[in-house]
């Protein structure tokens, strides 16, 4: 036990995503310094150095997501019209304008979002380093703006910079490596972003993943082309250390593939949807056993708010259920159907997010000894729902009732304010890096 500070948590609502704890309906959550010291009943919890009075609000896990690029953030809003094919012939080749102080307010600016929005961990695959400057001012963005987070470095090939081989790339991973436990002062840590298979041949990618063995690194990758899992089961590289992003044209044979070998797949509703994708996938995947995080992706086309992810994943896929089951001509319901419960959503944003990033022991419930990254959503205004917690964040809330998020019991939202945080600063990042890259026509990607 940390035996520091102790903040109590005291009244609220508890969805703790704890199979064997459940859900407290009015309880009390002590945090020791940075980790969760007891789940109790209201009132039972003794005594703290600070206390949040949870009354009338939901006490849940931080949320988990899976895929963003917070370089992007710098270019918010320029892939809107992504169906149209701008994303990767506008926004992409603007990666080579990028500085690692641009690199760097986007990764600062973009965790602000995601903590205010009540995600406390992000995967952020960073496919926008050229040199050792930009990957390290990645990692400190998100040091910087308190968020919990794994970096995905990317070895993709990247425009003219530092690096000019695949070698030269490799090299500077297994320097960051060395250097992340200092870097990432605890919270954040690394994985590699693997070179996508449309970029590269299947020995390159091979050669990736068995740096990543090496060096004890869970890996991520693009999946988005036909073909491309069934390449990499072949090859013997799938295995439980990684996650797949998309996945929409997969078949269910290499989700089959997917499943025996323990892989998981990160959905990013928003983007697939906006590309026109299939976006079949996520109720085949979890069919067939398949776990499954959520992931906002570019936020160059949508904002950071996972909730709103969560809640399009939701209802497109009772969507495609009830066509599956007129076009089967039933009216009523199989078991099994509606493929996702709220509850499902829920849990696939929290405890299945942090076990695809591999940090299920330290994050995603609120269990005692875990740490505690927490977020209080606040009743709405125009009052309380009668139904589970679950389908209240879904269906009659979302980011604008996150009233606290903690990360590590550290305090980064109250009230509905980030703490410590100057919006005109932010603003100023922003519009300071923008001018930069938006300065000159980029080279094409």
């Amino acid at each position: 036990m940390a035996n520091g500070r102790r903040t109590l948590i005291r009244g609220g609502h508890l969805v703790t995503m704890d199979d064997t704890l459940g859900d407290l309906p009015s309880g009390d959550l002590l945090i020791d310094d940075d980790v969760i010291a007891a789940v109790v009943a209201a009132g039972a919890a003794g005594d703290a150095d600070a206390v949040i009075d949870a009354s009338g609000m939901i006490v849940l896990p931080g949320l988990v997501d899976t895929h963003i690029h917070l370089w992007q953030t710098v270019l918010r809003g320029m892939a809107s019209e992504l169906w149209t094919g701008e994303y990767f012939e506008r926004v992409l080749p603007y990666r080579a304008r990028f500085r690692p102080d641009d690199v760097y307010a986007g990764g600062y600016v973009g965790g602000l979002e995601l903590l205010s929005n009540g995600v406390t961990t992000a995967l952020d695959f960073c496919h926008c380093i050229v040199s050792p400057g930009h990957a390290d001012a990645a990692v400190a963005g998100l040091v910087a703006a308190g968020l919990r987070g794994v970096h995905g470095y990317s070895l993709r090939a990247k425009p003219p910079g530092h690096f000019t081989t695949h070698d030269q790339r490799s090299a500077d991973a297994v320097r960051l490596n060395g250097e992340i436990a200092a870097r990432g002062k605890g919270r954040v840590g690394l994985m590699l972003a693997l070179s996508d298979l449309e970029t590269v041949d299947v020995p390159t990618c091979a050669r990736e993943v068995a740096q990543a063995r090496e060096l004890g690194l869970r890996m991520t990758i693009h999946s988005n082309f036909p073909g491309q899992v069934t390449a990499m089961h072949e090859a013997g590289l799938l295995g439980p250390n990684l996650l797949l992003v998309h996945c929409n044209v997969v078949t269910d044979r290499e989700l089959d593939m997917l499943a025996h070998a323990g892989a998981a797949i990160s959905v990013t509703p928003g983007v697939e949807i906006g590309l026109g994708s299939p976006f079949t996938v996520l109720g085949r995947a979890i069919r067939r056993g398949v776990r499954i995080g959520w992931g906002c992706d570019i936020p160059s086309f949508t904002n950071s708010d996972l909730i709103a992810q969560m809640r399009l994943a939701h209802q497109v896929q009772n969507f495609l259920d009830g066509a599956a089951e007129r076009a089967e001509g039933r009216s009523g319901r199989r078991p099994g159907v509606p493929t996702l419960t709220a509850r499902d959503v829920l849990r696939h944003g929290t405890i299945e997010g942090a076990r695809a990033l591999g940090l299920d022991d330290r994050i995603g419930s609120l269990t005692p000894g875990k740490q505690a990254d927490v977020v209080l959503l606040r009743a709405p205004e125009f009052g309380t729902s009668l139904c589970d917690p679950a389908a209240h964040l879904l269906l009659q809330s979302g980011v604008q009732d996150v009233d606290t998020v903690l990360v590590a019991g550290r305090v980064r939202k109250r009230g509905g304010r980030l703490t410590g945080v100057d919006p005109g600063f932010l603003t100023a990042l922003v519009d300071r890096a923008r001018s930069h890259v938006l300065a000159a026509e980029p080279p094409p990607d």
